[in-house]
């Protein structure tokens, strides 16, 4: 028994990173909360209550990429109802778990202790920690454990894991590639020699394939599409520069400034890149070369899809970092031993000490900004956790149950209102996106004008939608007034605000019309000003495009009614027409002043390049009553 307890025993090793990574959560993590993967804890309860695999009830929209982790919260809330720390506890079991694949994948040819260091640098990695809640560390985790399994021949439980990882996030349909890539070569390499080669592949292809079929399947009869709607809604982001890491922030620029933060945490990580460089020196072992594959075309793939970058979509490089850094030590290590320096091991030691204490740096700095907030760092936490709260239970105890709530971050807010949500960063609603993606940053705002909206004030700064100052809009301020603002210094955003709706919305009144203007043709229109008194109101104006041509990159929209006693109210829009194709809608609200004579007044719709000539059209009509 003490034998099998002993240092080479796997059970040592694995005991010592779980315990290390609760250790790190408790004294370091417990309170950090990372908005988004609240959006999934938000799945998971609807989940577990019986609404279903959705945001909002009744929506059939899969916004969640890790459809799999939400289901597996769901189940194990029965046991740890708060999702928070359910989330947490998961994250940290899978960077613990991850750690001893990274050990047990290092190079035999290395000592015990510096294939434990490398799993001792994953452990310690604070991309995997700021992360925590989401599902990175879960899903990296199981493709490490696919690796693992395929490395000793055990094609069929490698490939049922990458199936799992699938469903947990869809970027492990990469490293799936390269698992499929090596049962086969393993397939053409044993042809000759053993009876029924061809297993490994077929086994790991069948594994692999059979929990996505299942959810595919389910999820065409749920959703209509087993794709998630993030990923058009990350790519609209993109189109504008919306990023996690920064305006106009592309994925290589995300890896510059991802390393630029560590190297200001420590100059230390430098130790760390150069083993990195040194354990590309000699013979690499396949799992090392299939993990460092997957970190580079991961990154790839992000650069070819284009989408708007963040920090977690970084975490697969890290297993690759770990284990050649471990790679790089061993050669350091075996150079020195062949010199035949007696103290070869103490040199490889105090190397070996550098990362880590660089690692203990990012934690300690990770825990100042929690404590005391300070400027945005795309390597260190954003401290929204306690304003977001407040401002979600506020609408949860004082918005109506069928409320509306209008939002930019729909994570712990959303969570915590339990209100019918919607975001004009297009996470939840596929046309919210397509507006996006067309760069028209204003019709959200009309085309769901929600009973509340939550905007974040920089401190100082307008009150904007995206870079349109929705303060000065005229429509916004005779609909919304705010009503309570939430605040923590920490918060490096300033104040959140709460603006509550003051005027109904009235059902829009379909218009016949057919149009044709320079590259586009009017195909219909719909308002809800068709029936205004003399008090005057506000207007939503629907306008239903054909593109039949080319059009100017810059484009103008004026919406109007005309002549109405010399005023004519507008709308004013300039738009970027680079992704318009096709049908499409764009949605306008103006004010009509008090004070306008009884009649019918002509709808002017202007369209031309920004700057002029425009072409003007009576469009539809508005009708103002004398009473």
């Amino acid at each position: 028994m003490v034998k099998q307890l002993s240092i080479r025993s796997p059970f040592i090793p694995l005991i010592t990173y779980l315990v290390l990574a609760v250790i790190i959560w408790l004294g370091v993590m417990a309170e950090f909360r990372l908005d988004d993967s609240f959006i999934t804890y938000r799945y998971a309860r609807n989940l577990a209550s019986g609404v279903g695999l959705v945001y909002n009830a009744g929506d059939s929209v899969l916004s969640t990429t890790a459809p799999l982790y939400a289901m597996l919260l769901a189940a194990l809330s029965l046991f740890i109802p708060d999702f928070h720390v359910l989330g947490s506890l998961i994250g940290v079991i899978s960077i613990g778990l991850g750690a001893y694949c990274v050990a047990e994948l290092a190079p035999r040819s290395l000592s015990p202790q510096i294939r434990y260091w490398a799993g001792l640098v994953y452990a310690l990695s604070s991309p995997l920690w700021l992360s925590l809640g989401m599902e990175t560390a879960l899903w990296v985790m199981l493709v490490l454990a696919a690796v693992m399994f395929a490395a000793r021949q055990r094609w069929g439980l490698a490939g049922l894991l990458i199936g799992l990882a699938v469903l947990t996030r869809p970027d492990a349909l990469l490293p799936g590639g390269l698992l499929g890539l090596g049962a086969f070569v393993s397939a053409v390499n044993a042809r000759h020699t053993i009876t029924r080669w061809w297993r490994a592949l077929v086994s790991f292809v069948l594994a692999a394939a059979l929990p996505i079929a299942l959810f595919a399947l389910w999820a065409f009869a749920t959703y209509g599409s087993p794709f998630p709607a993030t990923l058009s809604a990350k790519g609209a982001q993109a189109v504008l520069g919306i990023t996690g890491l920064g305006v106009n922030v592309d994925t290589l620029g995300g890896v510059r400034l991802i390393l630029a933060s560590l190297m200001n945490q420590s100059s230390l990580y430098v130790a760390l890149s150069i083993l990195v460089i040194l354990g590309l020196a000699g013979s690499i072992t396949t799992p090392i070369v299939l993990i460092a594959a997957w970190g580079v075309l991961h990154l790839l793939a992000y650069i070819i899809l284009d989408v708007a970058p963040y920090r977690w979509y970084y975490a697969p490089l890290v297993p690759a970092v770990a284990l050649l850094a471990a790679h790089g030590l061993g050669f350091i290590h075996q150079r020195v031993r062949i010199r035949r320096f007696r103290v070869a091991a103490y040199l490889a030691a105090i190397l070996a000490l550098f990362p880590l204490i660089a690692q203990a740096s990012s934690f300690a700095r990770i825990s100042e900004q929690m404590r005391a907030g300070g400027p945005v760092d795309v390597m260190l936490p954003i401290v929204d956790w306690q304003v977001y709260r407040e401002t979600g239970e506020w609408l949860h105890t004082n918005a109506a149950p069928d409320a509306t709530v209008g939002v930019a971050e729909v994570g712990q807010l959303g969570f915590y209102a339990r209100r019918w949500m919607t975001d004009y960063l297009g996470l939840l609603q596929p046309e919210a996106s397509a507006m996006l993606r067309r760069g028209d940053l204003y019709s959200w705002l009309i085309r769901y004008a929600p009973d509340y909206l939550v905007f974040q004030r920089f401190r100082g700064a307008a009150l904007v939608l995206y870079n349109y100052v929705i303060e000065n809009d005229p429509w916004f301020r005779a609909n919304y007034q705010p009503i309570t603002e939430f605040d923590d210094p920490r918060y490096s955003s300033g104040p959140v605000t709460i603006f509550q709706r003051q005027l109904p919305v009235p059902a829009l009144t379909e218009q016949p019309v057919t149009l044709d203007y320079p590259g586009m043709r009017l195909l219909g229109l719909a308002m809800d000003g068709v029936a205004l008194t003399r008090a005057g109101g506000t207007v939503r104006v629907r306008l239903d495009w054909e593109v039949t041509g080319d059009l100017p990159r810059d484009l103008h929209i004026a919406v109007k009614g005309f002549d109405m006693a010399g005023m004519n109210p507008a709308f004013d829009g300039d738009y970027v027409t680079d992704e318009w194709v096709g049908r499409f809608s764009t949605w306008h609200g103006f004010v009509v002043p008090p004070d306008v004579p009884p009649g019918r007044y002509v709808l002017l719709v202007a369209v031309g390049p920004r700057g002029g000539p425009y072409s003007d059209q009576g469009a539809g009509w508005l009708e103002v009553t004398g009473s």
